[in-house]
């Protein structure tokens, strides 16, 4: 159950899904919804760390600006999700770290959705 209440518009999408028997559906979630949930996640997630006694892993540079990139294009999770043709923990798992070691595919998936592309680059070691 969700940490919100769905608007109109999001519970008839939900009965369409429902009566033509879809076993999923993408509800899009307002500004608000995101952030409510997001705040609803971070705090289940601190929990769950916390009992488990794991530390929060540091995003790199890479799923920072991937984050930042999201945010700035006004994309919610579930936006890049559906358009990478990923699911929303995928795209939160790498923007937060957790996905440590993403596929490149994955990864010029998720730029493409927010408006950007990928560049790697190889250098000298120092």
């Amino acid at each position: 159950m969700p940490p919100y209440e769905y608007n109109e518009d999001q519970r008839q999408m939900i009965q369409n899904a429902l009566d033509a028997k879809e076993p999923r559906v993408m509800i899009p979630l307002t500004h608000e919804q995101s952030r409510i949930e997001r705040k609803h996640l971070d705090k289940i997630d601190a929990e769950i760390r916390e009992e488990l006694g794991v530390e929060l892993l540091h995003p790199s540079e890479l799923a920072c600006s991937l984050r930042t990139a999201r945010k700035a294009a006004g994309m919610s999770l579930a936006d890049v999700a559906c358009a990478a043709g990923m699911t929303k923990q995928a795209v939160l798992k790498i923007e937060s770290g957790r996905n440590s070691n993403p596929k490149i595919d994955t990864l010029l998936r998720i730029a493409k959705a927010v408006g950007k592309s990928l560049k790697i680059e190889l250098i000298d070691a120092a």
